[in-house]
């Protein structure tokens, strides 16, 4: 394509077409000249181009109205008007074009281009979305091009007229190569429906490539997967190493060698990742953030590509346990996480208050820390997930649970255990297959398999966000709190695993000032060394836990 001839096109579409005559000192000068004549070429004595400098070069500011141009539109110091006078000024795209052009040396000719490839964070058209901020801070998101057929030249990044969000292209224009270029693109306003709006790269009057879209307004990251939590239950107490009379059959086998157990002493830490001491013929842990969520019109819409944070792995602080202490700290059901801490990978850390005494159900959580809210029967509750969500062949929790012990007693009683130790643990968890006393065997195993609690809370302190932030990450940055959303169900006693599904979300405000968190910035802060800490600020206000019955 000829450059030239584009920036001529510009300026004559700026006044109203090529056949438009211009009036004034000038006129229309920019036709019938070479590329030579035109960067010599000098209006009031002034040049209209200085080569290499396009944003000083005075046709791009009498196009913007830059002194000393300007003076119709208040431009301090200005002693010209605005071009072209007494019409609409020029697109700032457009502008844009020519200032490149002009940066670029002016050069004459530039190679068309075959194709553009382009996508905002990873995500092709069509499952594409940004996030609008929620406290005004702008949350970029990365506009990816590159040539397919390696040909390269600039290109106007635009938003198609008529779409439903707003956004801010930065740059507009750019120069295209088979090398892959950056453009940030920022939401202004929401979508009204899915994918209504359009990005376009266009190249003159061609457009190369297009990327529907979505913006969204207070997403949320969603997380699932298989936890470990390795805890004595009733009638046992809640610190007993071994679980020896637990009516769910949670238990560790400890051997006839105290000093060498076959397993290591019940430890009630909630795990997401590296479980310790996993059993044969149960599910291995694992928990990541496996999309975006957000309300777009009247539907709830998952992105599962998009933005760097889907595919992370969620981390619990290596103290975080369920903390009702034989209902003497907290009832059962509605008791704490103590000690809560989450990680996204190594670009998002934060903690919750310490959790405090819960000594009733009707009184309200003490702290920041995530409250359950009760044991529900999960079959029974219809904004719980189902075993397909999961990747489970069950249509209900019930079917799963004995389908769960079915398999797994008969594989046990087929297993040929290679040792001693490994024996012992397999006669164990036989024997508490088939306990017949009251409230244990396969009624006690089944039971926690179809139950579930809701946790809520708070991520309020000891913040650490990575840079650069995009998308949900900077999103979650500019929260004054994060609010934690769990669901712990299906509980596999004799696994000592379950399953969990949760988001990390903006709280709801009350009418109540809100705390800001102390935040630390790091490049990548990593998971073996404490990272640098803020000050502790009290615990948050001005946010209210949602119950139960509201989520």
């Amino acid at each position: 394509m000829n450059r030239f001839l584009q920036v001529k096109q510009i300026l004559d579409d700026a006044v109203g077409g090529a056949g438009s005559p211009v009036g004034g000192p000038h006129r229309a000068f920019w036709r019938n000249q070479t590329r030579d004549q035109f960067m010599a070429f000098k209006i009031f004595g002034l040049p209209i181009v200085t080569l290499g400098d396009g944003a000083g070069s005075n046709l791009v500011k009498a196009l913007r109205g830059e002194n000393p141009f300007g003076q119709d539109i208040g431009t301090p110091g200005a002693t010209f008007r605005r071009m072209p006078a007494g019409r609409p000024p020029v697109a700032g795209e457009l502008i844009d074009v020519i200032t490149t052009w002009i940066d670029d040396g002016c050069p004459e000719e530039v190679g068309e281009i075959g194709g553009i490839e382009a996508s905002v964070e990873g995500a092709p058209s069509g499952r594409a979305f940004l996030i609008v901020p929620a406290a005004g801070t702008p949350v970029p998101g990365r506009l990816t091009l590159r040539t397919v057929d390696g040909s390269q030249g600039d290109v106007v990044v635009r938003v198609q007229s008529g779409s439903g969000a707003g956004v801010h292209v930065d740059p507009a224009t750019v120069h295209a190569s088979a090398v892959a270029t950056e453009v940030t693109v920022t939401a202004t306003s929401p979508s009204a429906a899915v994918n209504d709006t359009t990005i376009e790269v266009v190249q003159g009057t061609t457009v190369l490539a297009s990327i529907a879209l979505t913006a969204v307004a207070r997403p949320a990251v969603r997380f699932r997967g298989t936890f470990q939590c390795r805890l004595p239950t009733d009638p046992d107490p809640f610190d007993h190493p071994w679980g020896e009379n637990s009516s769910f059959g949670v238990f560790a086998v400890q051997g006839p060698d105290p000093d060498h157990p076959d397993e290591p002493p019940l430890d009630r830490v909630v795990r997401f990742h590296d479980g310790v001491a996993l059993r044969p013929f149960c599910d291995p842990i694992g928990v990541d953030v496996t999309s975006i969520e957000a309300r777009v019109g009247d539907e709830t819409v998952q992105f599962d590509v998009g933005d760097p944070v889907i595919g992370l792995p969620v981390r619990l602080g290596s103290a975080c346990v369920f903390d009702g202490r034989n209902r003497t700290f907290a009832p059962d059901g509605f008791e704490p996480i103590a000690e809560f801490r989450l990680e996204l990978g190594t670009v998002y850390a934060g903690a919750s208050a310490p959790a405090v005494p819960r000594p009733s159900p009707a009184d309200p959580p003490g702290s920041t820390a995530p409250y359950a809210n009760g044991v529900v029967l999960t079959d029974a509750d219809p904004s719980a997930d189902g075993p397909g969500d999961f990747g489970i062949p069950a249509a209900t929790w019930a079917e799963n649970a004995w389908n769960t012990i079915a398999v797994k007693l008969s594989r046990l009683v087929a297993q040929q255990p290679a040792d001693e130790r490994s024996t012992r643990i397999r006669d164990r968890r036989i024997q508490e297959h088939t306990d017949t006393r009251p409230g244990h065997g396969l009624d006690a195993i089944a039971t926690p398999l179809q139950f579930m609690e809701r946790y809520t809370g708070l991520i309020d302190r000891e913040v650490v966000v990575a840079s650069p932030r995009h998308g949900a990450l900077a999103f979650l940055a500019d929260l004054p709190a994060v609010r934690f959303t769990a669901d712990f169900l299906a509980f596999d006693t004799d696994c000592q695993i379950g399953r969990v599904t949760g988001t990390l979300d903006a709280p709801e405000l009350s009418s109540g000032p809100a705390v800001p968190p102390s935040v630390t910035t790091e490049a990548a802060p990593g998971r073996a060394a404490a990272p640098q800490r803020g000050p502790q600020p009290a615990a948050q206000e001005g946010l209210r836990r949602v119950p139960l019955d509201q989520q």
